[in-house]
């Protein structure tokens, strides 16, 4: 677990770009926009107790950049279709609080990193799906560590439905671990491990 958390750690950091403003947003410049917003903010605070109020601030700038939908589709694979819709929006909702504060936690290990964008590409035209690349800077000169966000286009923007840290992902680590549940103890069983972790 501690990969996840600093996978979604990193999702807020960035070595920022000047973009130009179009119609449709490109996937570069989400990331970039993005973590433009949560580094100054983290940056502002650095050396201060990461409290309720910071947690909330910078989630309220990724938020809507994250599909949780769509991330929870992936993470539930063949169970997403054995679910009824209640259980659908209740699993949404419980897996974006969870998500929520689980990256709340790993503010803590914000220290000065950055992080560089080193290229983006198109993966699929239908759905149109593209991925940008990063690299983790240690600020004691350790090895860089490689991030990948996945995401999707929807309408004129697009929104990160996945993150690779080090090879590692994120939709496949809950997958595995939410997948054993759901295979042995059934999905309301899930659900309430779920909640029990997001009111824990």
């Amino acid at each position: 677990m501690k990969s996840l958390a600093y996978a979604l750690m990193f999702l807020v950091l960035g070595w920022i770009l000047p973009v130009q403003a179009a119609d449709v947003t490109e996937p570069t410049q989400v990331v970039e926009q993005m973590t433009d917003s949560v580094l100054t903010v983290l940056q502002k605070n650095e050396g201060r107790p990461v409290d309720r109020a910071l947690k909330k601030e910078v989630a309220n700038i990724i938020l809507p950049h994250i599909d949780f939908t769509t991330m929870s589709q992936y993470v539930m694979a063949q169970y997403w279709r054995q679910m009824t819709s209640a259980q659908q929006d209740q699993f949404v909702k419980l897996f974006k609080e969870l998500l929520v504060k689980t990256y709340s936690n790993s503010l803590n290990h914000y220290h000065g990193q950055r992080v560089k964008i080193t290229g983006s590409q198109q993966i699929s035209q239908n759905p149109p799906v593209a991925q940008v690349n990063m690299v983790i800077q240690q600020p004691d000169g350790g090895p860089d560590i490689p991030v990948i966000y996945a995401l999707l286009q929807q309408g004129n923007t697009w929104r990160i439905y996945n993150v690779y840290i080090d090879g590692v992902s994120l939709v496949l680590n809950y997958r595995q671990s939410f997948g054993q549940i759901a295979a042995s103890r059934g999905i309301p069983a899930l659900l309430r491990d779920l909640k029990a972790k997001v009111d824990d």
